[in-house]
């Protein structure tokens, strides 16, 4: 009942900026408190044991100096979130989630923390030694966490960098869709008759994810069959139908678990949506097309791992999908996208918006080539097209003129790159 509140908390905790943080802070004071314990029943070596005061300036010390850190940290992740804003707009829910920045975070207030509880509930004279020590281990550790930081935010800010990234987290979603449990259905099959109840959506949103495996079990407790109006990247308007059942008709009130199994949230996920990752890196490379940057290397390097997408995505069974109970019967019925729909959503803007790039255009011929020879027979014909596609843009923008010849050739590198004879 509560699975599509449930998967929205998730999303909005690992996607957070101040969950983990905060956990640090109560993890470090909680890690204080224990270390008072044990420092007052074990005996440490003379070399551990410090002056009260000497002990006090030493936590002030860790306090200031880690509390500066966590500062800088936060203030340079805000810039870069700005930043990305403004570039990669879609691709912050990445960013959010990036693990090694909030570990850094945590671990630097986790610190602050530490060594405040210490000196908050230590008198003058109940300064643990063990402490102190591992205060000062921490702030070394912190000032290393410090360093790799910024190493990792330069690199990060590169757009080869988010391209990578999208890739890497596209291809666990991929690897995740092997085990869903569902069977495409090469022909639509539509359940006999007309549906014997709609349900409408009771709030607008983008549709994140479907709990398959639930929506099958209220189908085949019900003896009838369910399918969907709805897919994951799905905009829904409060109101629409989202769900049609087919045979029995279900009691009016038994219907209400069905919301509870489609999360809806503000913005589409790369979690549960394969074409969401393929989204961010084609607008990431029309961004770079636009006549205000006009960076062609950009998107040749989107195209890049564009590519890889096409690839995995290509290798699967795709289109509408169809769950069965176990009994084999069918209960659950959702659309799917096609291999020609992700190929146009890879291809079209990145065509038309770098008509004008002989680096782009080679680079776009080279990968839909390199599909046609690796890709199943059944998905070429949706690549030849696109090569045709192709042609006719190269036709119009490049008819007539001196580079035409550059124009159509394959090229992995956009221009510059070794023959492939």
């Amino acid at each position: 009942m509560l699975w599509a509140k449930f998967f929205r908390i998730r999303q909005n905790l690992v996607g957070s900026l101040w969950f983990f943080p905060l956990l640090g802070l109560v993890v470090g004071g909680l890690l204080a408190l224990v270390v008072r314990e044990v420092d007052a029943v074990i005996t440490l070596p003379s070399a551990w044991e410090f002056e009260a005061s000497a002990a006090q300036e030493l936590l002030t010390i860790v306090v200031e100096v880690a509390g500066v850190l966590a500062g800088f940290v936060v203030a340079v992740s805000v810039v870069v979130l700005e930043l990305h804003a403004d570039s990669f707009p879609r691709y912050l829910r990445l960013l959010y989630r990036d693990r090694f920045h909030l570990a850094v975070v945590t671990f630097i207030l986790g610190t602050v923390s530490f060594a405040f509880t210490l000196l908050a509930f230590g008198g003058s004279a109940e300064i643990p030694p063990l402490g102190v020590a591992i205060s000062g281990l921490f702030l070394i550790v912190s000032f290393v966490l410090f360093v790799v930081f910024l190493n990792h935010l330069v690199h990060q800010l590169r757009p080869v960098a988010v391209a990578a990234d999208v890739t890497k987290t596209a291809r666990k979603l991929m690897a995740a869709r092997d085990q869903s449990g569902g069977s495409v259905v090469t022909k639509e099959e539509s359940p006999p008759g007309e549906p014997t109840l709609v349900i409408q959506a009771q709030r607008s949103g983008s549709v994140q994810a479907l709990n398959e495996a639930a929506l099958v079990r209220w189908a085949s407790q019900h003896g009838c069959q369910l399918r969907s109006k709805v897919a994951a990247g799905d905009y829904i308007i409060a109101g629409q139908p989202v769900m049609e059942v087919f045979g029995t008709r279900p009691p009016g009130d038994s219907t209400t678990p069905i919301h509870a199994m489609v999360a809806m949230g503000i913005e589409r996920t790369i979690e549960r949506d394969p074409a969401f990752p393929v989204r961010i890196l084609v607008d990431s490379a029309a961004r770079a097309l636009s006549s205000a940057i006009n960076d062609p290397t950009t998107a040749v390097q989107m195209l890049d791992y564009l590519e890889e997408l096409l690839r995995m995505i290509g290798a699967q069974p795709l289109g509408t999908m169809r769950y069965c109970d176990e009994s084999g019967q069918p209960r659950l019925v959702v659309p799917g996208r096609t291999w020609e729909d992700y190929l146009t959503l890879a291809v079209t803007e990145i065509r038309e918006y770098g008509a004008s790039s002989v680096q782009v255009m080679r680079r776009l011929r080279a990968m839909l080539e390199d599909l046609r020879e690796v890709l199943p027979a059944d998905r070429r014909p949706a690549v030849e097209a696109e090569l045709d596609r192709l042609d006719q843009t190269l036709a119009a923008s490049f008819g007539g003129k001196v580079d035409h010849d550059r124009a159509v050739v394959s090229d992995r590198q956009g221009i510059g790159g070794p023959g492939r004879g």
